[in-house]
């Protein structure tokens, strides 16, 4: 099994043994934590950014619909 050393960006080699592959589910544990973190945050991103988009939208026809009428009154 090969990992990156952080702080010299160089891999290293590691012999996998028992204490390894006891620590193997906390890991997956953390790394599923993350990536359902990630999966969430990316979830927020896109909600707010449909919601502003139709804020926007919603607008937009407002306006348009308020120029109409004012135009259509003189």
């Amino acid at each position: 099994m090969e990992i990156l050393d952080k702080k010299s960006n160089r891999m290293s080699r590691v012999i996998v043994g028992v204490s390894e592959r006891s620590e193997f589910p906390k890991l997956q544990r953390i790394l599923d934590f993350l990536s359902l973190r990630n999966l969430l945050s990316n979830e927020l991103f896109f909600t707010f950014y449909y919601f502003v988009i139709s804020l926007f939208y919603f607008f937009l026809v407002w306006y348009h619909i308020e120029k109409c009428i004012k135009k259509g009154k003189s």
